[in-house]
Parts: C-alpha cells; structure tokens; sequence
C-alpha cells in the first residue's frame, strides 16, 4: 500500500521529508529561546537602565553644552566695542549710550539664535543700572525687576547682591517662582547659571550673563515623557545643595531616605526601592540624579515578556508557513526532475533512491543543455556563414554592415584573402560523382586547416566548389602568397597521391585585403584568376595579377541598390551622400555610352521612388513642400537630374531625421519633468529615471549636463534648496520637515547644502529673510 502511494506520489513523499527538515530547524530555534525567556528580567533591567542612562548622559551633555554656548556668548560680545562703552559706564547712562545697548541686545538676540539657546538670557552690569536680554533693554535694572522680570523670592537690592556679592567664574543658584513676561506667561522654576562677564574675570565681576533654565526643560531632557510620573531627579551642587528636584522631597532625609552614593546604587525613598542614576559635570560642578522606581522592572519584564512570547508564536508561525512554502516549491521543482529520471532510468520512485533520481536527472539536463549549446554554434556558424556570404557576394557599403562583420568576426579582415577551390572526379571512377565530389569538399576543408596558421572559413557555393576566407596575421610578411601558394600546391599533391580516385583540383587566390569592404573584390579576384588559368586536366595553385586597361570601365553593381535602400529607409544621410556620389558620380564620365549611363540613372531612380513609397506615406518635406521624383527628361542634361535625385533621396532622409527628432523632444521633455515631480524623492537617481523611460543611464547624465550644465546631482539639489527655500518663506514647518519633505536624504545632508549656498543656518536665514520683507 504505503510502496504503491510513493509510486503514484513521488511529490508528496518528497515534499513530507523537506517539511521535517524545515520542523527541525523549528525546534531547533525554540529551544534555543527557551534560555532567553528565563533571562528576560535581566535583559528588561539592564535594558532599562541603558535607556535612562543614555538619557541621563545626554541631557547632561545638553546642559554643559548651553554653558559652553554662553561662554562662547561672553567672548563674542566682549569684543563688541558698544559692549566695552557700556562696560566701563558708571553711573546711569545718557542718551548717547541708548545706540550702544540697542548694538548690544541686537548682537546678543541673534548669538542666541545662532548657538541654539532654548533659555532666558540677561546681561547685568556691576557700575550700571543697565538691563539687557535676548528679549527686551533698558537703562534702569529696577524698572525691569519691578514690571518685566524677576524672581520671587529675591528682592532687586538681594538680586543684585547675588549676581555682584562675592567673586566667582561660574555660580548655580536655584530659580525659584522666576517671572518673565516676554519669556514665559506663567512663572517657572528651575535653575539660573551666571557666567562672569568681566574683561578681568579673576577678580570681582563688572558684568554678568545669567541664563535662567526652565525646570520643565531639563526635566524633558533628563527623563523620557513616560518617566515623568513616578521617577526622580534632583540636581545638587558640589556642596550637596539641592538645585532643582521631582518627584524628590530634598528635606525627607531621614533614616530611610539615603543618597545616591555612586553611578549605580539601590536608595529608598518613602518606602519605596529606587535603582538611582548619578552623573556629575565637572564643567558645571553638579551632580544630575536619576531614579527609577523597581516597580518600573517589573512592568518592563511583563511588556518584554508579551513581547517576547509575541514574537515567538510569530516566528513559529511564519517559520511553519516558510518550511511549507519552501517544502512545496522545492517538492515542485523535483518533481519535473524526478519524472525524467524515471523516464529515463525506467525504474520506480522509493524513499531510499531519491538522490539517485535526482543525480540521473541531472545528468539527463546535462545532455539536453550540451545538445541546446550544440544548436546554438551551429546557429552562430550559419549566421557566420550567412555574413560572409553576403560579404563576399553583395559587399559592404555602409557602417552598420561593418560594425556587423567586426561582430561576429572581430578583426580577422584586417589582413586576409580569398582562395576559390574547384575539383571534379572523371565519370569512371567507381564511386558516385556527387559523392566522390562531396567527399572531396570534406578533404579538402580538413587538408586547408592543418596546413594554414589559423582557421579558414569554408564556404559551398556549388557542389563542386568550396571558397575559403584565409585570414592571415599582421606578422606576416609580404611573401605569404607565394608561401600560401607553394602549401596549397603540396596539399594538392598529397591529396592525389592518397586518393584512389582521378580527380583535378584548382585553386584561385586572390591578393591580400584590408577590412571587410574589400572581400567581395577579393572574391572576384579569386574567380578571376580561377577562370582564366583553370584547365579540366591538370590541377594548380593561380594567384590573381593585376593587369591595367585603361580602356574598360568598371561594371556597375547592383548590389549597391539594396544598400542605398537601406540607408534612405533609415534616414542615414552620410551613407545616401556616398553611394550616391559613387554611383551618381559615374555618369560624369562622358566615355561611358549613354546606354550606360540611363541604366545607372532609371536603377538609382527606382531604389528612390521605393523608399520614397514607403519614407512620405502623403507628407511633405522639411521646408513644407512635397516630395517629388524627378521625371526623366531627354531636353535636360543627365547630371542635372542626377543633382536633383540626389537632393532628393536628402530630404527622405530629412523625413525620417524629423521624425525621430520629434519623439527626442518630447523625451527630453518627460526626463525635466520626471525630475521635477520626484525631486522629493530621496532615492531619485539616474538608474531610476533611465528605468521609468525606458532610456539608458548614460543618457540621462549627458542630456541634464547637456540642458543645464550642471551634473545631474547638483540639478536635482537646486531644485530641491529653492523648495526647501519657499518652505522656510511662506510656512512655519519645521527644518526637520522640510528637508524631509523636500528629499534630502539626512538632516546633516540639508545643512550643508543649505550653509554651502547662503552661508548660515535655514533658521537664521529664515529670520533675517523675514525682517529684510517685514514678514509678519
């Protein structure tokens, strides 16, 4: 039963033991998840940790960061010489100091902007009563405290004593209830950084840059948005004051409240566990804290737990539906094999010889791609033998032929001749002629390649002929034909010697040509020397000589016909003028008789008038007029309508050049507008335009350098900074929007870009485009 159902069901069997391999692997997989499934807690705490480290890190960087801007602040405005005026002020200032503190604000409101400062910045002088800020200026520091800005806790004279009381570089006190109209509607707390501002800072402080920084701030870039309800932070100076604290009571330091002792330490906090982080800034001399409550393990284990059991029932699902997928494709693609070898082997299909089936399929494809690749040379060889026949017969007039027989033989008509063998067996011989004359051929082609350097080319014209293309090498010297003709001679003579039949061969060589134009002379050289030297009883080798006779006139071939045919259909003007100048041109040679000299006219007019057919269809000429043949006219002179066939069969090609000309327009047209509509497309490329318009890559590069002189990158970048230029102007979207939406492929990739050409930021350039048109 189980022998029959393999027989009728090779498929199935093949496919049931490749959909246990794949089962395999599957098991495989689970119990090599099983461990991490254990170790989940562990990943889940460590990977909690790394995350709020990476924050706390971060956020500590972000605030050193804003210091170190400040100070690059200081150094900037220290050399403005209104802020140096105001410097050395004492005193309130007249009005001829008022320019010096509107230098001074603007300067400042603009470094800010440039350096990215997201807090209040204000500028204070010790021997002055003048206020300045990245918002607002004034002369009288206390106007400003009483109706703009100040702290709630501090009075103006504590204010005072505390940005000048004492000498220092860098000071952090707590901003507690800071109001701010032009800052922040509401009051803020946080942190207030003051940097001294004196040319001589080692001494007690002229001037100060305070920045006030927003509690919810650096909350943002200390915690993630999800952390803010039950974790905490505190920041503390290096003698342990508390500046800034969430979440965290700075006065429950009891018994069972402790502080962090270390980067990583377990503290308790009203009963609570915390793992708390610790950074601390040198730079700033604080210490950042983080904690993380250990209930937050636990639900990151349970969300890390669903996850992980999420993905394993996945993974299982799809590596069943893969093993099955791949189990069916491979079943279905054995199958045709294993079908052939039972065909071939005539023995049935079990479970214990599917390898051996396979091996005999393999080999059977073996034999059917070597007899496939055998019809494929023997198609090559009758394409060879096709060209060089017409290369021999009809010749070669035009590129395109040449650029098809350096195809096919590459450059073996640099140097080469062509030898006409004709043999002939006497009646008696006991053999058949046609055989006797078909075994000859045979013979006679084995003879030519083992006497000859390189491989000829046979061609049979008759049965009784064989024409060979020798290609000789350029290192050949100038004997070689009498060398040629001496080896052919002793072929001959070795063939008669060895063949039990009366048989005569003669062989006519033609000289040594140059290129692939020249083998229809060569072949008519061959027949010629063949023709007046070959004899039916004594057999030889006849090279072609040259005999000069003025008196005769090349015959006119009519081969040359099909080749102006060609050109006039493919609108090639350069091959029309040369046939036409070859052939149109012999009529100038009044020697020729004038029976001649209509034959060359009416064939050249006929091959005309059937392109002219086929090229007007009922359209007129590139100047609007129609297309006519000229009529032969015994009154006017020959070459006179010659002159007007040829312009003729010009303006066919000009037809057929207009017509292609008109699809290249509109080509050129649909690659600027491809671009255009892409240009938001980060992955725009060449490959992918060359690929929509079915056109090559390399075109598309010469035609946008072509139209715009520019490569087609800096084609597409253009495009895409005026978008992103007009985004900036007429919307408030976000940089990281815009160059998005424009196709830039990185926010770095946008900047430079953007700095290269206008030489600052997009969003300094935005600001000051809108203060030059007073954009509102």
């Amino acid at each position: 039963m189980i022998t029959e159902f393999i027989k009728r069901y090779p498929s199935w069997v093949i496919f049931g033991r490749r959909f246990m391999k794949h089962g395999l692997i599957l098991v495989i997989l689970v119990l090599m998840i099983i461990p991490l499934y254990f170790k989940s807690y562990t990943l889940a705490k460590q990977l909690t940790l790394d995350k709020s480290e990476s924050k706390l890190l971060d956020g500590v960087e972000l605030l050193e960061q804003q210091v170190l801007r400040a100070q690059t602040i200081t150094n900037l405005l220290r050399q403005e010489e209104s802020f140096k005026r105001l410097f050395f002020l004492k005193g309130p200032p007249s009005s001829e100091y008022y320019l010096d503190i509107n230098v001074v604000q603007s300067r400042l409101k603009n470094l800010a902007l440039t350096q990215d400062m997201y807090s209040n910045v204000y500028i204070r002088f010790r021997e002055n009563p003048v206020f300045i800020s990245n918002y607002i200026s004034s002369d009288n520091y206390e106007d400003v405290y009483a109706r703009y800005y100040r702290y709630g806790n501090l009075s103006a004279e504590q204010w005072q004593k505390r940005l000048f009381g004492e000498n220092y570089t860098l000071k952090l006190f707590p901003a507690d209830q800071v109001y701010s109209s032009y800052y922040h509607r509401q009051p803020f707390g946080g942190i207030t950084i003051i940097i001294n501002n004196s040319y001589f800072n080692a001494f007690d402080p002229q001037s100060v840059l305070a920045i006030d920084m927003d509690r919810l701030d650096l909350l943002d870039k200390l915690l993630y948005a999800d952390q803010w309800k039950d974790h905490f932070v505190y920041i503390a100076d290096n003698e342990g004051r508390i500046l800034m604290s969430h979440n965290y009571d700075a006065g429950a330091r009891s018994g069972e409240t402790q502080e962090a002792a270390g980067p990583i330490s377990e503290i308790k906090l009203a009963g609570e566990t915390y793992i708390a982080l610790a950074q601390t800034s040198e730079l700033l001399g604080l210490k950042v804290v983080v904690g993380i409550p250990a209930g937050a393990f636990e639900g990151n284990v349970n969300s890390l737990l669903e996850l992980l059991l999420l993905y394993i029932v996945a993974g299982m699902a799809l590596v069943v539906l893969l093993a099955f997928l791949f189990s069916m494709r491979e079943a279905l693609s054995l199958k045709k094999l294993v079908e052939t070898a039972a065909r071939s082997t005539k023995t049935g299909f079990n479970l214990r010889n599917e390898y051996k089936y396979l091996d005999n399929a393999f080999a059977e494809i073996h034999t059917i791609n070597e007899q496939q690749h055998g019809r494929i040379e023997a198609l090559n060889d009758s394409i060879k033998y096709s060209i060089a026949k017409h290369l021999l017969i009809l010749g070669v007039f035009t590129e395109r032929e040449k650029e098809e027989a350096a195809g096919y033989f590459g450059s073996a008509f640099e140097r080469f001749c062509v030898a006409k063998a004709v043999y002939r067996v006497e009646e008696g011989s006991h053999s058949a002629p046609k055989t006797a004359q078909q075994n000859m051929g045979l013979a006679l082609e084995e003879r030519f390649n083992a006497v000859l350097r390189q491989r000829p080319l046979a061609l049979n014209f008759h049965a009784n002929e064989t024409v060979f293309v020798l290609f000789l090498g350029l290192e050949e010297g100038g004997a070689e034909r009498l060398d040629l003709k001496a080896r052919l001679a002793e072929l001959i003579r070795s063939l008669n010697a060895e063949s039990p039949l009366s048989m005569t061969v003669s062989i006519g060589i033609s000289e040594v040509m140059s290129g692939p134009e020249r083998a229809k002379a060569a072949y008519q050289q061959a027949k010629y020397a063949l023709g007046i030297n070959e004899n039916e009883v004594a057999s030889g080798v006849y090279l072609f000589e040259a005999v000069p006779d003025p008196d005769t006139h090349p015959a006119f071939d009519n081969a040359v016909l099909l080749k102006l045919y060609d050109a006039l259909i493919a609108g090639e003007k350069s091959p029309v003028s040369q046939i036409l100048e070859d052939c149109l041109g012999r009529l100038a040679d009044y020697s020729l008789p004038e029976q001649e000299q209509l034959q060359i006219f009416f064939s050249v007019r006929q091959t005309v008038s059937s392109a002219h057919k086929v090229i007007v269809g009922g359209k007129d000429g590139p100047d609007g007029q129609p297309v006519d043949i000229p009529a032969y006219d015994q009154s006017q002179d020959i070459m006179r309508l010659a002159d007007r066939l040829r312009l003729t069969a010009l303006d066919l090609c000009a037809i057929v050049i207009g017509n292609k000309k008109s699809n290249n327009d509109k080509l050129k047209t649909d690659i600027l507008n491809h671009i255009r509509e892409n240009c938001g497309d980060p992955g725009l490329s060449a490959g992918g335009i060359a690929s929509e318009l079915l056109i090559s890559e390399k075109y598309v590069f010469s035609f946008v350098k072509e139209q715009t002189g520019k490569s087609l990158g800096k084609y597409i970048e253009e495009i895409r900074l005026a978008n992103a230029e007009r985004l900036l102007l007429e919307t408030d979207y976000s940089n990281n929007r815009i160059w998005k939406q424009c196709g830039f492929g990185s926010e770095n990739t946008f900047y430079r870009a953007f700095s290269k050409k206008h030489g600052v930021t997009p969003t300094v350039w935005r600001e000051n485009q809108r203060n030059l048109t007073g954009w509102q």
